[in-house]
C-alpha cells in the first residue's frame, strides 16, 4: 500500500467537489435555450409561421434557462452557508 495515501481527500479534490456543480450551469443554460429555439424552428417549418415560433421558443428557453440557473445557484449558496 501507498504510505502517503490517506482517507482524507486532497485539497484539490475538495476544491473540485465544491465548484463542480457550478461548472455545468453554463452548459445547462445554453442547452435549454438551444433546445427551445430548435423546437420553435421545427414548429415554424411545420406550420409555415417563420420566425414566430423560433422567437417564442428562444424567449421561453431564455426564461426557463435563467430560472433554472438562479434556482440552482440559490440552492447551492444556501447549502454552502449551512455547511459553514
Amino acid at each position: 500500500m501507498n504510505k502517503h495515501h490517506s482517507d482524507k481527500p486532497s485539497s484539490l479534490a475538495q476544491a473540485y467537489r465544491s465548484v463542480g456543480p457550478y461548472l455545468t450551469l453554463g452548459i445547462q443554460l445554453i442547452a435549454t435555450i438551444l433546445l427551445c429555439v430548435v423546437a420553435g424552428h421545427w414548429a415554424d417549418g411545420k406550420f409555415d409561421t417563420s420566425p414566430l415560433w423560433t422567437l417564442i421558443g428562444g424567449l421561453i428557453g431564455i426564461a426557463a434557462g435563467f430560472y433554472h440557473f438562479f434556482k440552482v445557484v440559490l440552492k447551492m449558496n444556501r447549502k454552502s452557508e449551512e455547511d459553514t
